[in-house]
């Protein structure tokens, strides 16, 4: 999804089937957010209502931010019941129960007489979806870390225009061939699903234009991993299997929202400046010292965005000489200092401060340092203020 830089974006995690919400997921939830940066924070919950689990963020940054969902359920029975053993749902051969069960407690007066527990597991759901602010989707086709993902190696921009890629990692590796099975959904009635091979990939034919949502799980009652089977679990007087899966069952969810809209197609650029550019910190403290110390250095990192490459030099102003006579950049008084940074590429400095040894001010000393740069063999120059304070 396309947004505006500066919106706030509306965060809101649910339970259902399809894209029909069913309730606000209960027991342990929480959600994460990769910023542009690649800086991952935890999304707070704002809210909850009867069909959602709420939060937000501010999209203060230009590019890609990733939103990672995690919703640990309690423990689930699934247990083989047979044929017409739910009058409710004749057709379904399974039975399901939460919890702790008291199988003595239970009616199983229409329950084959092979029943036996098919699962005995904690449900781990991850979900995850993608937002940008200048429709730049660049990075997709990462891993980030969730247990596991899906990962769309083909263009999402293109969703819904013919075959689509994906991979499906599990802890950051593939899963034997036939493990997973991964469905594309578009509503109850349009499904497409395919087994990832050794590599953990499949691919889907999303050959319809409109939001998809790509899930991903065991392919089968025999496929799951992450636990063992064990044989004595409950089971009828004629149920003569291995027994049932105990363990962990993990399923994965990324949402791809349509980026186009009716039979147009969007057109957007972003040229960068020839210079354009990020000091941080902001704020150096170079702490107590006495006439004729030197400081422990600080690290200052000058990251070049722009579409040139730069050089870069300091001017220091102060009120009482303490930094225009002792802050050193790489060793050098900063008038001398002077470094080139590439495009696309960062240069970490080191800042110290001599006190001179005839200094005779005291207190709080502050100053600022304006970084100047500019493009290599192209004239003209811009400047950036970094009004870097120090104590």
């Amino acid at each position: 999804m396309c947004i505006d830089l500066g919106d706030t974006v509306d965060v809101r995690l649910t339970e259902g089937h399809n894209f029909i919400p069913g309730g606000a997921p209960p027991f342990d939830i929480s959600a994460e957010l990769v910023d542009p940066a690649g800086v991952v924070t935890s999304l707070n919950k704002t809210g909850e209502d009867e069909l959602y689990w709420h939060s937000d963020f501010d999209a203060d940054q230009v590019g890609l931010y990733t939103i990672l969902g995690l919703h640990v359920d309690e423990r689930w029975w699934k247990i083989y019941t047979g044929p017409g053993s739910r009058p409710d749902r004749p057709d379904y051969l399974y039975t399901w129960f939460p919890g702790e069960v008291n199988w003595s407690e239970i009616d199983k007066t229409n329950w084959a007489d092979d029943w036996h527990v098919v699962r005995h597991y904690k449900p781990y759901k991850y979900s995850k979806a993608f937002v940008s602010t200048n429709c730049n989707f660049y990075g997709t086709d990462s891993a980030f870390g969730q247990p596991l993902e899906i990962i769309p190696l083909d263009d999402v921009t293109t969703i819904g225009t013919g075959d689509f890629e994906f991979q499906v990692l599990w802890n950051g590796r593939p899963l034997p061939n036939g493990t997973i099975k991964i469905t594309g959904i578009k509503d109850g009635e349009t499904q497409v699903s395919a087994i990832c091979d050794d590599e953990g990939k499949a691919t889907l034919p999303l050959n319809i234009s409109c939001d998809w949502l790509i899930t991903a799980n065991a392919a089968d009652d025999s496929a799951y991993w992450d636990g063992e089977y064990d044989d004595t679990l409950p089971h009828g007087v004629n149920y003569t299997g291995p027994g049932g899966f105990v363990g962990n069952d993990h399923r994965a969810a990324l949402t791809l929202l349509e980026l186009r809209e009716g039979g147009t197609v969007t057109m957007r650029a972003e040229i960068r400046p020839g210079i354009r550019f990020s000091v941080t910190p902001a704020y150096l403290d170079f702490g107590e010292l006495d006439p004729g110390d030197i400081s422990d250095p600080e690290t200052v990192v000058i990251q070049n965005m722009g579409s040139k490459d730069m050089k870069a030099t300091v001017e220091v102003t102060d009120t009482n000489g303490l930094y225009t006579e002792g802050l050193y950049i790489n060793s050098s008084l900063w008038s001398e200092f002077e470094t080139a940074v590439m495009k696309d590429n960062y240069v970490s400095l080191d800042a110290e401060l001599h006190v001179p040894e005839d200094f005779t001010g005291s207190g709080e000393m502050e100053g600022t340092i304006i970084f100047w740069a500019e493009a290599i063999l192209i004239t003209g120059i811009n400047c950036y203020f970094c009004n870097c304070q120090f104590d």
